[in-house]
């Protein structure tokens, strides 16, 4: 009886009389069809395999930056991605997310993917978004380019006069607090907005920032993106993310127990 190595060794011999065997009937077969059915056949046979190889060559690009980023990829949305309450979601109709990378990139955890959604108007438009953690915002905050608001409504939050971005596109600024807005919105992010060459938006809810901007992006420009307006929008945002917790009333300053609730001085 052959030990298990040596069905090993005999199974690639078997494969090869398999596919000999299979080869053989294949011909006799497509003998005795007529030439016109042997030509569909054989003109199909190289469609599919042709087929088959440009989507495992399209599959393997698209899988390198991914890899490379270090971010998984879902076709389909398996975080409810349109459920977060950006205002970005509510202006888009029948918004659907496809291409969902995710994972930790330059120390942020991030979502990026692409939206697709019809405007008030009935067009078609799509977008490539990231998400990612900001320090929290008392209010939130949209900062788009003005070709969004044009052609998906304003967001739901006052207008805001923050200064003008340089450059060629308009930039507007929405916000329940212009106090927050003004020093959000300062110079510097003012002068970064204008040295962008596409139409991008951005929005602040909580403690999440959203990037929205053309499809024609790329996977990590949005992530680029996301990355710079989180740091700039640091200055403004940490005093509120980090305010130091108040001492207890009935602590002392050396860490000890002072008086409680129900106590009295001796």
């Amino acid at each position: 009886m052959p030990s298990d190595s040596d069905t090993w060794r005999m199974t690639p011999w078997l494969r090869v009389l398999a596919a000999f065997g299979v080869a053989i009937a294949a011909a006799l077969f497509l003998k005795v069809l007529p030439p016109l059915i042997v030509l569909v056949f054989f003109i199909g046979g190289i469609a599919a395999v042709n087929l088959g190889l440009r989507r495992r060559v399209k599959d393997e690009r698209a899988g390198f930056p991914i890899e490379a980023l270090g971010l998984k990829l879902e076709r389909e949305d398996p975080f409810g991605l349109t459920g977060y309450p950006f205002a970005l979601f509510s202006r888009c109709e029948a918004g659907s997310i496809e291409d969902v990378r995710w994972g930790t990139w330059r120390g942020l955890e991030v979502k990026r993917f692409d939206l697709g959604c019809a405007t008030r108007p009935g067009e078609q438009v799509r977008f490539v978004c990231a998400i990612g953690p900001i320090a929290p915002a008392p209010v939130p905050l949209v900062v788009e380019a003005a070709v969004w608001g044009t052609l998906l409504g304003d967001p739901p939050f006052d207008a805001v006069d923050a200064g003008a971005a340089d450059g060629e596109r308009g930039y507007a600024v929405r916000c329940a607090d212009p106090g927050f807005a003004r020093a959000l919105v300062g110079p510097e992010m003012l002068r970064w907005l204008g040295s962008l060459d596409e139409p991008w938006g951005f929005e602040i809810h909580g403690s999440l920032a959203l990037v929205y901007g053309p499809p024609s992006s790329g996977v990590e420009e949005p992530l680029e993106r996301l990355h710079a307006f989180v740091s700039l929008a640091g200055a403004a945002l940490t005093p509120v993310g980090t305010e130091a917790v108040p001492p207890r009333p009935d602590a002392t300053s050396d860490g000890g127990e002072g008086l409680g609730a129900g106590s009295e001085p001796s």
